[in-house]
């Protein structure tokens, strides 16, 4: 009887064994066949285009009505004239009312262009020379004649001329003259002959002048100021 007992006891945890054994087998079995989607690459975005440079500003071009237009790398410059006596600084206060300032000259073209405008007002005016106040003024580094060389001893005011190329002075000129209580002549006039003979050797030159002083009986007023779009 105990051996009938012994044996039903080994034969029941040997069929236990075998269905964990089957249960398991059946695991791995599920988890073999278990395919997981396949990663499925990102679709391809093109890039976008590059960004197109911007097109270069506008060139400005206008001018007021008569005023002058001069060509310049720095920005294009407005030139005009007007006929009033005054002194240098009462000459650049008007052009400020104007929204500019005396002009300076930046090439002998520049010089040369406003030597004949300005003849074309002197002409009805006067059969003698006459004077055109211009933005220059004397370098205080140079307070007389022969310290600097001529074509740097004066300084451009309006803010916007560059360089020496529009300095063109007359012979012997600037001579640095003192003139009594105001000094050494530190302020620059055009020279303008209303017989308007652009090979006259003063026609269109420079002179040193005192800036307290009218430099003739018809002084014109060179005012310039930036050009704008419209």
């Amino acid at each position: 009887m105990q051996l009938l007992l012994l044996l039903s006891l080994i034969l029941s945890a040997f069929s236990i064994t075998f269905d964990r054994s089957s249960d398991s087998s059946e695991s791995c079995e599920d988890t073999s066949e278990y395919h997981p989607h396949p990663h499925r690459p990102r679709p391809h975005r093109p890039r976008p285009p590059p960004h197109k440079p911007r097109p270069p500003p506008a060139e400005l071009t206008k001018c007021p009505d008569t005023w002058i237009l001069f060509r310049r790398p720095q920005g294009n410059w407005c030139v005009t004239l007007f006929h009033k006596s005054q002194t240098w600084q009462g000459a650049d206060n008007m052009c400020k009312t104007y929204g500019g300032r005396l002009t300076g000259l930046q090439t002998g073209q520049e010089r040369m262009r406003l030597a004949e405008a300005a003849r074309r007002i002197v002409q009805p005016l006067t059969p003698r020379n006459a004077s055109v106040w211009i933005g220059a003024r004397r370098k205080p580094e140079c307070p007389r004649a022969g310290v600097c060389q001529d074509h740097n001893s004066f300084y451009w005011t309006d803010g916007h001329t560059t360089g020496t190329a529009g300095f063109q002075w007359a012979a012997l000129q600037p001579d640095g003259l003192v003139e009594g209580k105001f000094g050494v002549q530190s302020c620059a006039r055009l020279a303008v002959f209303s017989g308007g003979s652009a090979a006259s050797p003063r026609h269109g030159a420079y002179d040193d002048y005192t800036c307290e002083y009218l430099p003739s009986r018809v002084t014109l007023v060179a005012c310039g100021k930036k050009a704008t779009r419209y």
